[in-house]
């Protein structure tokens, strides 16, 4: 038998996946007749500190019987066999593809074993494998799928915040009976809701990776995105695309104070939103108002300004609920702090709606959602395009509607999310949007509503772009824009441009 190896080391800046960028490792050579009904274990080093470690085996000649069987073993233990059907696949510490175990990443001899069921006589065939290493802080990388969902730049819907069984989602069983809820549920009314990504963001544990490890090549279309809301007495936050330890227990030496849980949190790298801020905090729901008044907004991305949970429970003044969301994000930009506005179901029941519900009416996925401006549909896309705030919430199920911001003074330009200099220029600017028939802009300005002058009257069914003019003087720290039907009632809210 003869085997022939190529071991290459590539240290690469990382891009948006590890497929964009050189593996660290290729591995080469080629089987022969010779080889057929043999096994060989092919050695790869793994350095310290990894948390994932992906896999791409090709090889020529399946189309003149040709066929390969691998396994991976680690210097601990058995990691897997994909046998020869699955030649692309990921072992990582949250969460691995299927037929992988997940589990911590151990540096040292790691074995690719090669098995060859069938070779035709006198046959040759060349094979590869490239594999990539990742640690937890490359968020591009460690994610469920390694490579985009969607490819190119648009507005993506999704949902941030959800529950499953594996913390304190309840839903009927197939026997009627009280039950934890599988996340399969979840992602199924999600694609069925037209969402392209949705975050499971179940409290304080991990333990739903391994499942949407499993679940995203069946989910191929929607993006499953990992979360966890770090769930506290004084308060609730999501932290979005981090896979790694958080601890979240106030109060112990790493974590003395919610600032410095914050600040670790924050250190990850991931999206880090305040949940439900203004909700009321008791015996019901512990933690679930934001007490601290010493928080360090600085470590956080974004304010929930609209909680699906929380408008479910004030049924006939669902308006109200969440005007008192958005009033309480709008008071911290008063304050000159940069927070986006998001949105998230916070459903705890994917399923409610065939029948009574073991925990009551929730929101069900779909009926609002985030929508964000992102460069395709990744996880590094995405929550890229969250930090940087080009986003919207929408407060209805559906596509096709779009609220975008962008204006100028003087040289400078900005978009929904940006900033402009503070001068005295007056701003000039255009609200664009589209699927909103009957609605209205209504531009919001440091807390004042006002309503661009327009000769139009409601819009219509197409696109519309909007002008408006802010005097000299008239901007302290940010203004945005709105849509409200024409009974009044918000549609979609805007984030905002800043004044620095």
């Amino acid at each position: 038998m003869r085997w022939l190896l190529l071991i290459c080391m590539a240290l690469m800046a990382v891009p948006a996946t590890a497929s964009d960028r050189a593996p660290d490792i290729v591995l080469q050579g080629v089987v022969r007749s010779a080889d057929r009904a043999t096994t060989r274990d092919l050695t790869f080093a793994v350095p310290e500190g990894m948390a994932q470690v992906r896999v791409v085996f090709t090889f020529e000649g399946r189309d003149r019987g040709v066929a390969i069987n691998l396994g991976v073993t680690d210097p601990q233990r058995f990691r897997g066999w994909g046998g020869g059907t699955k030649y692309a696949f990921t072992i990582g510490e949250a969460f691995a593809s299927p037929s992988f175990l997940p589990g911590p990443i151990p540096a040292g001899p790691w074995r690719l074993t090669l098995s060859v069921p069938s070779i035709r006589p006198h046959d040759a065939a060349k094979w590869s494998a490239k594999i990539w290493f990742s640690r937890f802080s490359n968020l591009d990388e460690v994610a469920f799928s390694a490579t985009p969902i969607r490819s190119g730049p648009g507005w993506y819907r999704g949902d941030l915040h959800s529950h499953s069984g594996q913390s304190d989602a309840r839903c009927r069983s197939l026997a009627g009976r009280e039950a934890g809820c599988p996340p399969f549920l979840t992602f199924q009314e999600a694609a069925d809701h037209g969402l392209d990504f949705i975050a499971l963001t179940d409290h304080n544990v991990t333990s739903h990776f391994i499942e949407m490890g499993y679940l995203q090549p069946h989910f191929d279309t929607l993006l499953l995105m990992p979360g966890r809301e770090l769930t506290t007495r004084d308060g609730h936050a999501n932290l979005l695309g981090y896979m790694g330890f958080v601890d979240t227990e106030i109060g112990r030496p790493g974590t003395p104070t919610v600032n410095a849980l914050l600040s670790a949190a924050h250190a990850t790298g991931g999206f880090l939103t305040i949940n439900h801020p203004s909700r009321p905090t008791g015996e019901d729901c512990l933690g679930c108002g934001w007490a601290p008044r010493d928080t360090d907004y600085s470590k956080v991305d974004a304010i929930e300004v609209v909680n699906g949970g929380s408008t479910i429970e004030t049924p006939g003044d669902r308006e109200a609920a969440i005007t008192k969301q958005v009033r309480y994000w709008e008071g911290l930009l008063d304050r000159g702090y940069r927070l986006v506005g998001v949105a998230g179901s916070d459903n705890h029941d994917a399923i409610q709606y065939r029948g009574r519900s073991p925990i009551g009416p929730q929101a069900a996925i779909g009926s609002l959602a985030t929508v964000v401006r992102a460069d395709d549909l990744s996880q590094g896309a995405v929550l890229r395009g969250l930090k940087g705030g080009r986003v919207f919430v929408d407060l209805d199920e559906g596509r096709g509607r779009v609220l975008d911001l962008s204006a100028r003074r003087g040289a400078a330009q900005a978009v929904m999310g940006g900033t402009l200099p503070a001068g005295r220029d007056p701003i000039t600017g255009s609200v664009h949007v589209e699927g909103v028939e009957g609605g209205t802009v209504d531009l919001v300005v440091d807390g004042r509503h006002v309503r661009p002058h327009t000769k139009a009257g409601p819009l219509g069914r197409g696109a519309a772009d909007i002008a408006f003019t802010l005097p000299q003087g008239s901007v302290r720290h940010w203004f945005r824009a709105d849509v409200r039907r024409a009974d009044g009632r918000l549609w979609l809210i805007g984030n905002p441009i800043y004044v620095r």
